[in-house]
């Protein structure tokens, strides 16, 4: 999901404006659960000093408007306090989820200019910081700012020498690395690091290795290894990440990008649900960025159903699937297309967990919004399907080919999002579970393995593009077609992505209680049973 957002937020920001005197703009508050996190700079000013924290704090935790107020309000209390400067420099430019937003470049470069001219009197190593965040701007920014991204990482990486044993300095650099290449960091498969990957997770471990509750560092650390074949080597920072900074929403949420990779739903539910309350309070209290409000916030309620969802918890999806249609507006959508595939999650909640009348009672969405579309004609075709009306699920079915063959997907694709690619899995999803219901099982296993495979070719993001893992279904089709072997490695298959799978799980016991195994299924009962949040017996068959 944040891969997505990190189109979504190129729209509805506005930087903080230079206000010079406190009658132009008000300080935020000092926040009181925004944790501990410190860091020393030259200031005589301990208020200066407060909001510097504050700032980083803020940074750390993805807000990055409040964070410019922050370091605006100890620039208002120590003009000449150069690290006061730099973060609002560094705010204001690109991050994993947000490419540089044209209205800030000439905040940010003005920002970078008063560093510079402040920093006679700053540390060693804060000189180092603002030389190199004089790096990532010009007076004239070129329409390719590649350049100076990489002039940026350069600067971070001389700091990073000069400065080994400064955890701040490390995290900045390993961040710096981050932003070449947001959210792409392992080859397919996430066995290989790619680019400068190793040397961004070797930093970022250093810094844990000495201070292991380091707010940046494990935020920064769980992005690092999410899409890598070993998310595991995050859990356990991302079990202390929470009361690092407890009263930001973004970090309470951030464990729970490990926690649904490790298949511990339950917890990702929970931090998810955590996040929002918590978010929920800072809106009534404070004037939110639209971005952090239109694109975080929705954030947290998509995992929270998706996780829902794969742990069974039927009642839970379905309350935050009320949440989230509640929390996008059309507004939105046509301001922030990649915000579709967010929007699109309830039909998929539904497909899982309602009646076939309440999937075809569901109001068709407007045909601006190509993969809401499409996914509704998914939910009518799955509906149908389950109704035992071949002709007129198959007529759905046809309707996402139709959308997939001449619908215009630019708006999606000009922000990174693959809408003719999910549209595609959708189609082949669909028409298995048509040929599924009708018995027609050697058609159903050909439509799963390609769904299968277009699944695969989807980019890694959480939650991802697609629900589930097709292979569960192919599992299903195969199991019911009497191939136990190759439903059962269809079933374990799906682990990889989905560990503790539930649904799978329910597949695999079936399979082990048809070969009258009884060992294998009393042990994979019980792995069902700590992990399944549903109704004890688990979801039918035709449900995977």
């Amino acid at each position: 999901m944040l891969a997505m957002l990190a189109q979504a937020e190129t729209a509805p920001f506005k930087p903080v404006q230079q206000a010079r005197t406190p009658q132009e703009a008000s300080p935020p508050p000092l926040y009181k659960d925004l944790g501990k996190l410190h860091y020393s700079v030259t200031t005589r000013s301990p208020r200066a000093q407060a909001f510097f924290d504050q700032g980083l704090r803020l940074l750390f935790a993805f807000n990055h408007a409040e964070a410019a107020r922050a370091f605006h309000a100890a620039q208002q209390a120590d003009p000449q306090c150069a690290m006061c400067h730099w973060g609002e420099a560094l705010v204001l430019g690109p991050n994993i989820n947000a490419p540089m937003f044209p209205e800030a470049m000439a905040p940010a470069f003005a920002a970078a200019e008063r560093a510079a001219a402040a920093a006679n009197t700053a540390s060693p190593v804060e000189q180092a910081l603002v030389r190199a965040v004089n790096k990532r701007y010009a007076a004239q920014p070129p329409a390719d700012r590649a350049p100076l991204d990489q002039a940026y990482a350069a600067g971070m990486t001389e700091a990073a020498h000069s400065f080994p044993n400064d955890d701040m300095v490390q995290v900045l650099f390993a961040e710096s690395l981050m932003d070449l290449s947001p959210w792409n960091y392992w080859e397919a498969g996430g066995a290989r690091p790619k680019g400068r990957t190793q040397e961004m997770v070797d930093a970022l471990e250093r810094v844990l290795e000495r201070n292991p509750s380091h707010p940046g560092a494990i935020h920064y650390y769980i992005h690092a290894m999410e899409a890598s074949t070993h998310p595991e080597k995050a859990l356990p920072y991302a079990r202390q990440l929470a009361q690092q900074i407890p009263g930001a929403g973004h970090i309470v949420h951030m464990p729970s990008h490990i926690y649904y990779r490790v298949g511990l739903y339950k917890d990702a539910l929970q931090s998810n649900i955590d996040a929002i309350a918590i978010d929920e309070k800072y809106f009534s209290g404070a004037s939110s960025d639209p971005v952090y409000k239109g694109a975080y916030y929705p954030h947290n309620i998509h995992f929270a159903m998706v996780s829902a969802l794969m742990g069974g918890d039927g009642k839970a999806t379905l309350r935050a699937t009320q949440r989230l249609e509640q929390s996008i507006s059309s507004e939105q959508l046509r301001a922030i297309p990649p915000m579709q595939p967010v929007r699109a999650a309830p039909y998929f909640a539904h497909v899982q967990f309602s009646s076939p009348e309440t999937l075809l009672a569901l109001p068709a969405p407007a045909e601006e919004f190509v993969l809401l579309r499409a996914m509704w004609h998914y939910a009518r075709a799955v509906g149908f399907a389950r109704k035992g009306m071949w002709d007129d699920s198959q007529r759905e079915v046809d309707s996402i080919a139709a959308i997939e063959q001449k619908a215009d997907f630019k708006p999606l694709t000009d922000w990174g999002v693959p809408g003719p690619d999910i549209v595609h899995t959708a189609r082949l999803v669909a028409a298995g579970k048509l040929a599924e219901a009708k018995g027609e099982l050697p058609s159903a296993i050909t439509l799963f393995t390609q769904a299968v495979a277009a699944q695969d070719a989807l980019p890694y993001t959480e939650p991802p593009y697609w629900y589930y893992p097709v292979r569960q279904s192919l599992g299903a089709a195969l199991l019911k077609a009497g191939k136990l072997d190759e439903a059962e490695a269809a079933f374990r298959a799906s682990f990889a992505k989905t560990p503790s799978n539930g649904w799978a799980l329910r597949g695999l016991l079936e399979v082990y209680e048809k070969r009258g195994d009884k060992a294998a299924a009393a042990a994979t009962r019980k792995r069902f049973a700590a992990t399944w949040l549903g109704p004890k017996e688990g979801p039918e068959l035709a449900r995977l």
